[in-house]
């Protein structure tokens, strides 16, 4: 596994031990033991912390190595934020929808399947610090298969899946499952159209092209794209607390960026939230409380702002 997944599960025993807060000096080598981490990694775990501002060295022994921790802002809330998606059912569901499909895509054989006994051998079984289950990864095989994304190979003792040409399609996208399934419904039930000098539309037409009027007036409406919606969430989860907000209003702006992550992909959704989000981080931009940040929090607002404009 890659030690991104190990700072995920350290950061959830960190905030444990820590009691939710600041002041609170930890033992790395404990926290890897709690989490049943491999004490062999504590040394990469902690310098990765440490790179991303997620714990700060508060004691090296003589030969560099780090004794003792204390988590950052940034850390805290980190940790916050992967306690609250791993305790979501919604959010595991989307996890799980989103990778089983790319997952049987890399390890289906030619003309065979994949056995999905193998996933909960991939890093991918790991969402937010914590496993999922047989019952979650099964439930969202039948979801997947209803959606015509993987056919499903069920015999005594095994599970065999493989992508549809729609899941291939899916795999090669850079779109969360979402979106793409949008792009590829722009003629769905809910879409009336009547041709005469006009159209009528009742329902969703996300990326779908609609053309009106003797002219052809033409609306087009885009989905967002996944890698840099991922980026920009990055971005405003390092940022937010340098802006050092009162608490009501940093509570805030962290529930609008998990919600902006849930529905950020649909672009007329992502630009309401988006300026919900500008709202609260604008003000703060100029206060001597960022000025040590004020780039880092500037290229944020100015990815957010370009992603939908």
């Amino acid at each position: 596994m890659t030690i991104e997944v190990y700072v995920e599960q350290f950061l959830l025993c960190a905030l444990d031990a820590s009691g939710g807060g600041l002041n609170e000096f930890l033992d790395p080598e404990a926290i890897m033991e709690s989490a049943q981490l491999d004490a062999s990694e504590k040394d990469a775990v902690v310098s990765s912390l440490i790179a991303q501002r997620y714990v700060s060295s508060e004691g090296e022994r003589a030969d560099g190595s780090v004794h003792l921790i204390r988590l950052t802002a940034n850390g805290l809330e980190h940790a916050r934020h992967l306690r609250r998606i791993s305790q979501s059912r919604a959010e595991r569901d989307i996890y799980l929808h989103n990778v089983l499909v790319r997952w049987a895509y890399e390890h289906t054989p030619p003309a065979g399947s994949a056995s999905l006994q193998e996933f909960a051998g991939d890093q991918r079984w790991w969402f937010a610090g914590t496993q999922v289950t047989w019952d979650e990864v099964e439930a969202a095989v039948g979801f997947l298969e209803a959606e015509r994304l993987l056919a499903v190979e069920r015999t005594v003792g095994r599970i065999g899946v493989r992508p549809t040409p729609l899941g291939i399609k899916f795999a090669h996208s850079h779109m969360t499952l979402r979106t793409f399934m949008t792009t590829q419904q722009p003629q769905s039930p809910g879409v009336t159209n009547n041709f005469g000098d006009s159209i009528v539309v009742r329902g969703s037409v996300s990326g779908s092209a609609l053309a009106t009027g003797g002219n052809n007036t033409q609306t087009v409406t885009h989905g967002v794209d996944a890698s840099a919606l991922a980026s920009l969430i990055t971005q405003l989860r390092q940022v937010a607390p340098s802006l050092q907000l009162p608490a009501d209003d940093a509570q805030d702006l962290f529930e609008e960026i998990d919600t902006l992550e849930r529905d950020g992909d649909d672009l007329s959704r992502g630009q309401r939230i988006w300026r919900r989000i500008a709202r609260i981080m604008t003000p703060a931009v100029t206060s001597a409380a960022v000025a040590g940040s004020e780039q880092a929090v500037q290229a944020a607002i100015a990815a957010g702002s370009q992603l939908f404009s």
